[in-house]
């Protein structure tokens, strides 16, 4: 079955540090399974439905592509910069839907990437 994943990602840092916004939605929507688009006609859903299982991401997954690119995007800022990430699947068959989160700090999640645990 599909589900409909949303993605949360807030990054907290001193008022002299920039974070772009494109950058952090570009983030949000390359660490799901697919792209997903406002207006598809019927031979298009078939190739999102497609892409989709070509690439499968529960929410865990989807919050660790997050935090991987957080730090290849980010890793400039202040280590004690927060990160906060959260993902939800909307489940399509199930009572519940799915959920997890992560929050760390930027020097938290380098060193995590550098062990090979992230």
């Amino acid at each position: 079955h599909n589900q409909r994943g949303r993605g949360f990602l807030c990054i907290e840092t001193d008022d002299d540090q920039h974070v772009s916004l494109e950058k952090i939605i570009k983030i949000l929507k390359d660490s799901m399974s697919a792209r997903i688009y406002e207006l598809l006609k019927r031979g298009d859903e078939s190739y999102v439905v497609m892409e989709a299982h070509k690439n499968p991401r529960f929410v865990e997954d989807c919050v660790r592509e997050m935090a991987r690119k957080v730090i290849t995007q980010f890793r400039d800022l202040p280590g004690d910069s927060v990160v906060t990430i959260k993902q939800t699947n909307e489940e399509s068959i199930h009572q519940h839907n799915a959920y997890a989160e992560r929050k760390a700090t930027i020097a938290e999640l380098v060193g995590e990437m550098d062990e090979g645990a992230l």
